[in-house]
Parts: structure tokens; sequence; C-alpha cells
């Protein structure tokens, strides 16, 4: 039996290897709770400087990380 469209989709945003377009760029430090795996991972560009942000599930908040 072929596996769903549901877990294609699955499979497909968990996909590591195939990173190009997964990663969220934005111009402000996010706010909102991620509900998918690819939202959890943010780099916000401001000025001339560029952070990386991971969403800790374990206490529920933003990671910061300066981007050289």
């Amino acid at each position: 039996m072929p596996p769903s469209n549901e877990i294609l989709k699955v499979a497909r945003e968990n996909d590591f290897l195939n990173i190009g377009g997964f990663i969220r760029i934005l111009s402000a430090a996010p706010s909102y709770v991620p509900k998918k795996l690819s939202e959890q991972i943010v780099v916000v560009v401001s000025g001339g400087s560029m952070s990386l942000y991971i969403y800790d599930v374990t206490n529920l908040l933003w990671r910061q990380g300066t981007l050289v």
C-alpha cells in the first residue's frame, strides 16, 4: 500500500538533506509558538547583524545565537 500524502508531507518536512527553503528569514525576533519543526529554526537579519533563533521545546522559549 503506498504511503498517504500526509505521511509524505511529514517526511519531506523533516528531511534535513534538502534544507533549501527550510529556514525562515525574518526582520525581527520571533514571538510566536511554533507548531511544526520547520517553524522552530529562524534567522533574523536586523541592520548588519544576523542571529539564529531555535525554539527550545523543553523550556518553551526561543534561544538566540549570533551569526558571524
